[in-house]
This record gives C-alpha cells, structure tokens and sequence, in this order.
C-alpha cells in the first residue's frame, strides 16, 4: 500500500502543488498514487522527505511512531498535543508555526 494520495489529501495539499514543489510531473504522481507505475527510490525519498515520514512509512511498511513513545514519556499532554497538531499541518504551515515560535524565543516569552 502506497500512502502518497493519504499523506498528500491529509495535509490538504492538491497534486498539482505537490508536483510543481517537487518538480514532478502531476500525472506521473497520479500513476505512483494509482498504483499504476512505482516510484523510483529517488522518488520515494523526495515524497518522505517532504511529508516528514520514513520511506517504510510510505510504502506501508510501518506505522507511524509517536514523538511520546520515542522520548520515553518525557513529554507533558500539553507537548503531545501540539506535536500532533503541529504533524497534521502542511509544510506551510509547518513553516509558519517555526517562524511564530521563533519570534516568541526571540522575545523572550
């Protein structure tokens, strides 16, 4: 099972972003998402690159780990949360949140 369509259609990103970012043709991403062709290797570590997973993650291989499990439960509900809010947003927006977090570091808040 191949989750580009899954990773591209939860962070509300059309194909045709995608392709133009990546500079991928959009059909060609329709045929890796239909199954219809695979995707090269090189392909594969554009696409887990751009939606922060693993390449095993892509191709089903595994499931996604959670930040809580990886850091031993050093982190508060609170953190969790905003990791997972933070997971569900497009790389836009991941961007945006770095640079508002940024800003409050630099203030001092």
């Amino acid at each position: 099972m191949f989750r580009l369509r899954e990773l591209r259609e939860e962070n509300g990103i059309r194909r045709s972003t995608l392709a133009r970012e990546l500079g991928i043709n959009a059909g060609t991403i329709a045929n890796y998402e239909n199954e219809l062709r695979q995707a090269p290797y090189e392909y594969l570590l554009l696409f887990a690159d751009y939606f922060d997973v693993s390449v095993d993650y892509l191709l089903g291989k595994e499931e996604r780990e959670r930040v809580a499990v990886r850091l031993d439960g050093a982190l508060t509900e609170t953190e969790r949360k905003l990791i997972d809010d933070y997971r569900a947003c497009s790389p836009t927006g991941k961007s945006r949140i770095g640079e508002f977090a940024a800003l409050w570091r630099e203030r001092g808040v």
